[in-house]
């Protein structure tokens, strides 16, 4: 009654209060708590991933460069001696390529037919003198002394008098034959190009051209000749467009300056003066870079930014497992930041000496290590991740990101499926082969020979450090991190584990049943998507507990009778109920993961002890009340936890079936169909899949998973006395 007044005054306070201002709050706080509280789950997501970006960013956009002591125009302190193969331009040198070839261009003309035929060409000025002279020579009126200076005015008093004279005084038809001749002679002598350069070298020979023809008589040598020289022009014309351009093709033609370094080069000797192209070349090797460069960490910034959301879009698109799992996450993270930070260090050291350390970048070893802790997937994509931050780290040389992306890959390929540590040597000696061989293929083009053998042998190298990294780090981060490896599963789940040779030695009817529930559990996982490997483990190692007093359990009580028939069924209980807690006791005693005594402590869940619940009930008989009763059943339930996972869900149904199939005489597969139903029937109507995280149409598949495994095993099992113990005392 308090609390329901104490709900409606809230309510009132809620009608009352203004709404806008107070909404607006609420939904600034609300927005707080969910996205930027610490204590919201995408807060703690984002803010690591603020500051994996920023340690990432700070990493490789840091430069340290060491005084290396030398200024231009003063000796050297010491012998500097280039630590990688640098090619750069020099641009000064460039400029000066380009301007000397520019220089060398020469002036492009273009051939003018006009100047020979167009209407004031030389062809119409040479038939304009014969005309016009034929013209005068008809002036009757006047005499020939004035004829001749009348042409000659007309003709701009170009031609000698001499030449006037002689062409007033030509027949008609000699004067048709030499204008004719000497239209023919001009086009044979203009019909190429005549530069202005070339005029005078043109005339020249046209005038031996006239004297060696014998069609003209030599009385009219010096007419003919006088009209060529005065016409003949130059056709080709000067263009400027086409010059500027052909002066600009020269420049863009003009290949870089390119300043060639091989590493072991001596830069400049000590005591040698330094000169500005030393200092070129020592710039260019990062040897002199003492201002922060901005451009660099943009461009870094904007490439980290990129590859790491991508990532954890990745993780949170297609890894829920791993998203809603903070250590996991930081993990991650933290492998992020280390190997970079171990990447820039080994190129700083290849700055001060050689670029043998960038060929010791630990990429593989991240590789197998997300493989082996999380799965192939995540490992590639650490593999991309790294192998990018390694293209930036040695100054943007992606030739080395391809290497290691794809010794990366290979290596994530390699050690996907393995289950013991020594295999994981195995395939990373062949993951160092691989990457000797990428180191091989990529100096293979302009590399001498001991450089690219020491290379290769570098790749060979890496790959055993990387191998020996990781079979070292595995179990550090398994146990500070308390990750379960697939490769520890695996490993956990051979028969020849010292855990489970015991338990077959002692009890090897529950050791039967662990394989066979095992096998079950196993193939219920892989029809749901739930973990086929963690349920197996759980499966194999659900009894351990058993071991304590193996013969109080039936499966175990071969050629003996029955202990319980001599004990009260409490006692029975107890026995029964402790198997889950000395199961955990020694799973924890033999560093059993985790995740695999959660589900071993909820195998039975707080399911009823059946049969002792009802054999202790017929001793009470009908005197107790119903509130008695209740309080009787509370005590013969298991003193555990409901599953809390799809496995020990799986587990649970699979343990508890399997052991009463075995139960059944003359073992059908209706039978067993029917057995399996009344079970999963039975557990959901107890409530116990209420907690875990499993859907009704998932149980329905296990089930169905269930009955065919059993048909399959076609197992029987002697009845143990009363219907119900065949589930309780497994």
């Amino acid at each position: 009654m308090v609390a329901r007044n104490r709900k409606i005054i809230n309510k009132t306070k809620e009608i009352i209060k203004p709404k806008n201002g107070n909404n607006n709050n609420k939904k600034a706080i609300g927005f707080f708590r969910k996205y930027l509280s610490f204590r919201s789950k995408y807060a703690q997501r984002l803010y690591l991933f603020v500051l994996t970006a920023a340690l990432v960013i700070t990493i490789l956009s840091y430069n340290y460069t060491p005084n290396i002591g030398v200024e231009i125009g003063k000796a050297s302190p010491r012998t500097i001696k280039a630590s990688r193969n640098v090619d750069f331009e020099d641009i000064e040198k460039t400029e000066e390529d380009r301007s000397k070839n520019v220089a060398e261009v020469e002036d492009v003309y273009k051939y003018d037919v006009n100047i020979l035929s167009g209407e004031e060409g030389a062809l119409y000025q040479i038939k304009y003198f014969y005309t016009l002279a034929r013209i005068v020579q008809k002036k009757d009126d006047i005499s020939f002394e004035e004829r001749v200076e009348y042409l000659s005015n007309m003709l701009g008093n170009v031609y000698p008098e001499p030449i006037i004279s002689s062409v007033l005084e030509l027949p008609i038809e000699e004067n048709n034959f030499l204008a004719e001749k000497t239209q023919e002679i001009a086009r044979q002598v203009m019909r190429d190009e005549i530069r202005p350069t070339e005029l005078d070298f043109v005339k020249n020979e046209t005038i031996e051209l006239i004297k060696n023809d014998k069609d003209i008589d030599d009385e009219y040598v010096p007419i003919v000749t006088a009209v060529l020289r005065e016409n003949i022009q130059p056709t080709a014309v000067f263009d400027p467009a086409a010059t500027e351009n052909a002066k600009e093709e020269a420049k863009q033609n003009t290949p870089p300056h390119i300043v060639s370094v091989t590493k072991g080069q001596v830069i400049v000797s000590e005591g040698e003066a330094v000169s500005q192209n030393d200092i070129q070349i020592l710039t260019k090797l990062g040897l002199l870079q003492r201002q922060y460069n901005w451009y660099r960490f943009f461009y870094i910034f904007f490439i980290v930014f990129i590859v790491l959301f991508l990532f954890g879009f990745y993780v949170y698109k297609f890894n829920t497992k791993i998203f809603n799992d903070l250590k996991k996450l930081f993990l991650n993270s933290l492998i992020i930041v280390v190997f970079t930070a171990i990447i820039r260090l080994l190129t700083f050291l290849s700055s001060v000496h050689l670029e043998l350390w960038n060929y010791l970048f630990p990429v593989i070893a991240a590789s197998m290590l997300c493989t082996i802790i999380f799965d192939s997937r995540i490992g590639i994509m650490m593999t991309i991740c790294l192998s990018i931050f390694s293209g930036i780290a040695t100054d943007f040389d992606f030739s080395v990101m391809l290497v290691y992306m794809l010794g990366g890959i290979f290596a994530t390929y390699l050690v996907s499926n393995v289950s013991q540590r020594s295999e994981v040597m195995k395939a990373g000696f062949i993951s160092a082969l691989i990457l000797g061989f990428l180191f091989l293929i990529v100096n293979l083009i302009g590399g001498e020979v001991q450089t690219i053998a020491l290379y290769t042998m570098l790749g060979v190298l890496n790959g055993i450090i990387c191998t020996i990294t990781t079979i070292g780090l595995l179990p550090f981060i398994e146990s500070t991190f308390r990750i379960v490896t697939a490769m520890r599963l695996l490993e956990l789940s051979h028969t020849d584990q010292p855990l489970l040779e015991k338990l077959l030695i002692s009890a090897p009817g529950t050791y039967n049943h662990s394989l066979l529930v095992g096998h079950l559990a196993e193939s219920s996982a892989k029809a749901i998507g739930a973990d086929p490997l963690l349920v197996k483990v759980a499966a194999l190692y659900h009894d351990l507990g058993k071991m304590k007093r193996p013969e109080y359990f039936y499966e175990n009580q071969t050629g003996i009778e029955n202990i319980h028939d001599s004990l009260n069924p409490s006692m029975s209980r107890d026995v029964i109920a402790n198997h889950i807690k000395d199961g955990i006791e020694i799973a924890i005693k033999n560093k059993i993961p985790e995740e695999v005594i959660e589900i071993i402590s909820q195998h039975h869940g707080n399911s009823l002890i059946t049969y002792f619940y009802k054999k202790q009930k017929d001793i009470e008989s009908t005197k107790a009340s119903n509130g008695a009763a209740e309080g009787l059943k509370g005590h013969f339930r298991y003193p555990t936890k409901k599953p809390q996972s799809k496995e020990a869900a799986i587990l649970m149904l699979a343990d508890s079936t399997e052991a009463a199939v075995r139960s059944i005489d003359d073992v059908t597969p209706k039978k067993i169909e029917q057995m399996v139903n009344d079970i999963v029937e039975e557990r959901l109507k107890d409530g116990q899949m209420d907690d875990a995280d499993i859907k009704i149409k998932e149980i329905s598949t296990v089930k169905n998973t269930l009955i065919e495994g059993l048909i399959s095993i076609y197992h029987s099992r002697i009845s143990y006395p009363g219907s119900d113990l065949k589930v309780v005392s497994e």
